[in-house]
């Protein structure tokens, strides 16, 4: 048996409650993430991120500046127009090649978010597919391997700088202050990369760690409250960021900065979700420790019990 969340009735395990709540499983732990990820909080925040997907992709394929000057200069110069219109279709259908081949991880990403949303609210079954965290996941690590390989590429341009600047004789010439100098520069420069691309693959290492937590409460059961406090706060200084630049953007550009606003407040909603799942699975896995009385309590009655000095303090003795 089971208590509906939602009007507290109590139903067999695996049937639908008349209230026309989403069937919850008899495991409080896959409870819990099927209610969290069915909440109002994650429903709104995948519908802003897929309006910022929509906003991104309708902003890229809007007519943009350079190809009106391009239109404008081939005019200009004479070019064939036999030769220069096919040109310029084909430059704007690679464009438009392009711009979806750049949103397919974020729209897969919504699409992994959708899939995960129904999977919970699901009347159905009170098991959670984990199809939708699968696709997530599976973006996560395609990112890590490219934010590694960006990190190689800057330790190799790092080391190409370095003997760059001590083999130039324009440099050498000025004495080896001036090198010194100058290779500071350019680490100092390199090392504020580094730092950011250290960052975000920390970011996306705790994004895999949370989504495999997250995944196996759901196959098997097992509470797990080990959400990455650093993953949390980093969603919601990134989406506060984010917001004031969408702030910024939307005088030059208003889809794009719409767009950008709503991701960031994607962003906020998934870390107050995420730290939601925290508390609450943190009470399954340390229950609150109820208090143990003694059995065998002296059966007093009206007789209040005597006080230490005797029985004759204030009481007659018992006879």
């Amino acid at each position: 048996m089971m208590i509906c969340p939602k009007c507290g009735r109590v139903v067999p395990d695996g049937v639908p409650c008349s209230c026309g709540a989403p069937l919850l499983s008899s495991n409080p732990a896959v409870n819990l993430l099927k209610t969290v990820g069915s909440s109002p909080k994650f429903l709104t925040a995948a519908i802003l991120y897929s309006v910022a997907v929509l906003f991104s992709l309708v902003a890229a394929f809007a007519p943009n500046d350079l190809v009106y000057e391009l239109y404008y200069y081939g005019a200009n110069a004479g070019v064939d127009p036999d030769i220069f219109y096919p040109m310029m279709d084909v430059l704007e259908s690679s464009s438009v090649v392009g711009v979806v081949l750049s949103s397919l991880p974020s729209i897969l990403m919504a699409v992994g978010m959708w899939l995960f949303f129904v999977s919970s609210r699901n009347t159905q079954t009170g098991n959670v597919s984990t199809v939708g965290l699968t696709i997530c996941k599976v973006l996560s690590y395609i990112s890590l391997v490219l934010l590694c390989l960006a990190a190689f590429l800057l330790v190799i341009l790092g080391i190409i700088l370095v003997f760059a600047i001590t083999a130039n004789s324009d440099i050498a010439y000025y004495g080896a202050g001036s090198v010194v100098a100058a290779a500071s520069v350019v680490g100092f420069l390199l090392a504020i990369v580094a730092a950011v691309l250290g960052l975000f693959i920390a970011l996306e290492v705790s994004v895999i760690r949370t989504i495999n937590r997250i995944k196996n409460t759901a196959l098997n059961g097992v509470p797990d409250n080990r959400i990455s406090g650093f993953l949390t706060g980093m969603l919601m200084v990134f989406g506060i960021l984010g917001a004031l630049g969408g702030v910024i953007s939307l005088a030059g550009s208003p889809l794009a900065g719409l767009g950008s606003l709503a991701a960031s407040v994607a962003m906020i909603l998934m870390s107050l979700v995420l730290s939601e799942y925290r508390n609450k699975m943190t009470v399954l896995v340390f229950p609150p420790v109820q208090p143990v009385y003694p059995q065998n309590m002296p059966p007093y009655g009206s007789v209040p019990p005597q006080q230490p000095g005797g029985p004759t303090d204030g009481y007659p003795p018992q006879r």
